[in-house]
């Protein structure tokens, strides 16, 4: 039987196309062995840091990566040694639960914790407030909070709390449960600053427009809603912006005493 040359050049094409495809499927599963096998340059410095704050925070290593988001194994798998490579993303979403920045695990900065000044962050309630820049601003004593986690900024509830900084519009919040914790105890006072503008992925106090607020981690910010989340809880909650007031960012903590 003759083969015509149209005949042969598709014959001679799809064996191509296949070798091809089976190149590619090759390559894909090669670079993922690769990745899978690759040791992150600052590996023991990771470790090392997560273990300290996992020790720190009392936590389970399956909770703490419940919380973050990453599965019930992830911090298992990178304390014990399973995992070689942790991503940049994974390392960001642990580190808030952990209650440290992403430069600390990496060994780029010397405490969990820096603040605005570029030093290390420190308790406020353990120190003395510089009297010549010290001022009171509102804090909000808070109860229980509603069925939904909002609460009211009651005028009752309103004392004034000094503290060293000058800002007209800064408050503080007494922590009313624990559904951002570690991050933030039940007990503790939030300061707030509703001047600094709230990046993805930071602390904020969400005021509605029923002037109800609520303690929540900002997931994304889009036009038609705001994505929150409780660290007690992974699951992200949609809030749309219509009923959002205002972000106003939390610049810190510190224990009332």
């Amino acid at each position: 039987m003759k083969i015509g040359v149209g005949q042969l050049e598709k014959g001679i094409a799809k064996v191509v196309l296949s070798i091809g495809r089976t190149g590619k499927r090759n390559m894909a599963k090669a670079a993922q062995a690769e990745r899978k096998h690759r040791v992150h340059p600052k590996l023991e410095t990771i470790k090392e840091r997560v273990e300290a704050r996992v020790m720190a925070l009392q936590i389970s290593r399956n909770e703490l990566s419940r919380r973050a988001g990453l599965g019930l194994s992830y911090v298992n798998d990178l304390l014990s040694g399973k995992s070689l490579n942790p991503t940049k993303e994974g390392l960001m979403k642990l580190a808030p639960i952990l209650d440290c920045d992403y430069a600390y695990l990496v060994g780029e900065q010397p405490t969990p914790r820096i603040n605005e000044n570029g030093n290390g962050s420190q308790n406020l309630a353990g120190r003395e407030p510089d009297t010549s820049t010290a001022k009171s601003i509102p804090l909000y004593q808070i109860g229980l909070t509603d069925p939904d986690g909002f609460f009211a900024l009651n005028n009752s509830r309103r004392t004034p709390w000094t503290m060293p900084v000058s800002n007209d519009d800064m408050y503080c919040i007494t922590v009313p449960d624990d559904t951002m914790a570690p991050r933030f105890r039940v007990g503790e006072v939030v300061i707030v600053n509703p001047n600094k503008p709230v990046a993805h992925g930071g602390f904020a106090v969400i005021r509605q427009t029923d002037d109800r607020v609520a303690i929540r981690e900002v997931v994304t910010i889009s036009l038609d809603k705001i994505s929150v989340r409780m660290l007690s809880d992974a699951a992200t909650i949609d809030i749309p912006r219509a009923q959002v007031k205002s972000l106003d960012r939390i610049i810190g903590s510190c224990e009332l005493v």
